[in-house]
């Protein structure tokens, strides 16, 4: 009996051990907008505010505080600009028109005509070169840690290059030896040609976008070329850890032409802050709102990258204005303990601790149950949750709808942001729509109208939409006299500077 009982007791406790904990959510949604890290220029919000007739310096400005869109030289005549690196094989082909192999102290190794390939592995910290059919170039190796590998095109000429999935037609490449067994691949480039080959954006959107985002490309390689990177025998890398440097494909792809005419048309303009080029940190959608950086990545704040409203971000064609992702509790779990290494069982609450200008995540605090069996509690950057989760940004709220549209959203950019965060989701009342922010809430039926203090609680105290006051008819507005008042279907609400209001029906 006794056996018995200690049996039943054992597998109770065995039970308990793996039990969700009372009250612990099944499931997260992530309620969110935005794409990317949300500093400086949001790409869609550029987009936006050059269809609403913002000029490019209009846009930098307003994106990057305190700036000046000035002509400055590049700080070197060419960009080594990082394609590949750390690779044992690099195969290309003479698309269009022919290229000469050489090396860098002047020896010709062969003109490769077009339609030609040649396969290049390292082999003992030289360069091996063999034809399609394995035919060894030469009839030896060639180069060296002091000797690279160029690939000289002539005039009009095109290089394909199979490992990178691009095509060149500006300047040259050329190979470095990294290791006994490997090698960098770095296009060599005039500034403005490396310019042309940027992906960043559709070369169809308007053309104020382009300029903007031109600029601000030109002044982010300006920055990083100044200094060089280490590990790829280049100043810049040609992928998104830098910028996205596609090559001939962008002049050659669907107009393309526009983008080059864009950089051509900015030609050496640069955003300056105390007369050095900035660090253009951009993303492709900001949610609305872009942070300061020092909320994103941490370290000191910068005077020039701080959150601003982003009025021109939620447009149709921005597939991440907002966005849902929902995950069980065990999911959240499973991903925490596979990127951040937590000994996390069963998560029972995701919460900020603090939020940034733009609400997105600075700090979070998770609890739930350990795998030993205990409660569990830690917190982290919402960067880092971003990551580990692989949610689109850190502008996101937990359980929690916060996102603004429709004609709401339509007149909080109008006011740019002013009535700060939202504290609800929309709501729909008396045949209307409202939602509460930090500062007063949005009401829309005919029009949308953003009413605060002082009115806001004599409105509220007579029942708000569904009362005998109805939905605003005008925005809130201060009168020359220092009175404020609004219009109501059922009325007008004035209040004095002294604090006292009338309601007029």
């Amino acid at each position: 009996m006794v056996a018995r009982r200690l049996l039943l007791v054992s597998i109770l406790a065995a039970a308990l051990a793996v039990a969700p904990l009372a009250g612990a959510a099944d499931r997260f949604t992530f309620h969110g907008s935005g794409w990317g890290h949300g500093i400086g220029m949001g790409q869609y919000g550029a987009f936006g505010l050059a269809k609403k007739g913002w000029k490019a310096p209009r846009i930098l400005k307003h994106y990057y505080t305190g700036i000046s869109v000035e002509r400055r030289d590049p700080p070197r005549d060419v960009f080594r600009v990082g394609l590949l690196q750390y690779r044992e094989r690099i195969t290309v082909s003479a698309q269009t028109g022919p290229f000469d192999l050489a090396l860098s102290n002047g020896t010709h190794i062969e003109t490769v005509t077009q339609g030609r390939t040649r396969v290049i592995t390292v082999q003992g910290g030289e360069f091996r070169i063999e034809t399609a059919s394995g035919q060894l170039v030469g009839g030896r190796l060639w180069g060296g840690a002091n000797r690279h590998l160029q690939l000289l095109r002539a005039d009009g000429s095109v290089i394909r290059v199979a490992e990178w999935g691009r095509r060149a037609g500006r300047g040259m490449l050329e190979l470095r030896i990294a290791d006994q067994g490997s090698a960098h691949l770095v296009a060599v480039l005039d500034p403005e040609e490396y310019l042309y080959g940027l992906g960043e954006v559709p070369s169809s959107w308007p053309m104020a976008a382009l300029k903007a985002q031109a600029i601000a490309g030109r002044t982010y390689a300006y920055q990083r070329a100044a200094g060089g990177r280490t590990g790829c025998a280049c100043h810049i890398l040609g992928d998104t850890r830098d910028q996205a440097y596609v090559g001939w494909d962008k002049e050659v792809g669907v107009d393309g032409d526009r983008w080059v005419r864009a950089v051509d048309e900015t030609a050496r303009r640069v955003a300056l802050h105390g007369g050095a080029p900035i660090t253009t940190f951009y993303s492709s959608s900001s949610g609305g709102y872009t942070e300061s950086v020092e909320n994103v990545w941490g370290g000191a704040p910068q005077p020039y990258l701080k959150g601003v409203c982003d009025p021109g971000d939620f447009v149709s064609s921005n597939p991440n204005r907002t966005w849902e992702v929902t995950l069980s509790s065990g999911d959240v779990a499973a991903r925490l303990r596979s990127a951040l290494g937590w000994s996390v069982a069963d998560v029972r609450s995701i919460k900020a601790v603090r939020r940034g200008v733009s609400g997105r995540l600075v700090e979070v605090r998770v609890r739930g149950r350990s795998s030993g069996g205990g409660s569990f509690s830690r917190t982290t950057s919402g960067w880092s949750l971003r990551g580990a989760l692989g949610l689109k940004d850190t502008r996101v709220w937990v359980n929690a709808d916060r996102s603004v549209t429709g004609a709401i959203r339509k007149e909080y950019d109008r006011i740019l942001c002013r009535p700060g965060l939202a504290t609800s989701r929309q709501r729909m009342a008396a045949g209307g729509v409202w939602q509460r922010f930090q500062r007063g809430r949005i009401f829309r039926k005919g029009i949308a109208a953003w009413i605060r203090k002082p009115i806001l609680p004599v409105y509220l105290d007579r029942g708000g939409p569904s009362g005998p006051l109805g939905y605003p008819t005008s925005r809130q507005k201060k009168l020359k006299d220092g009175r404020v008042r609004a219009r109501f279907e059922g009325g007008v609400v004035t209040c004095r500077p002294d604090g006292g209001c009338s309601v007029r029906t």
